[in-house]
């Protein structure tokens, strides 16, 4: 039983990762275009 659940807290750790890093990678890239954007108005 307990090697079941570090598997099962092992998943739900994974799990939370992958989340975490889709949603900063989803941040970085609105930010990146917000900057990006920022700049070509400062530039332009």
């Amino acid at each position: 039983m307990t090697i079941e659940i570090f598997q099962l807290t092992a998943q739900i750790q994974q799990w939370l990762n992958l989340r975490v890093a889709r949603h900063l990678a989803a941040q970085a890239a609105k930010f990146s275009r917000g900057q990006d954007s920022d700049n070509q108005t400062v530039n332009a």
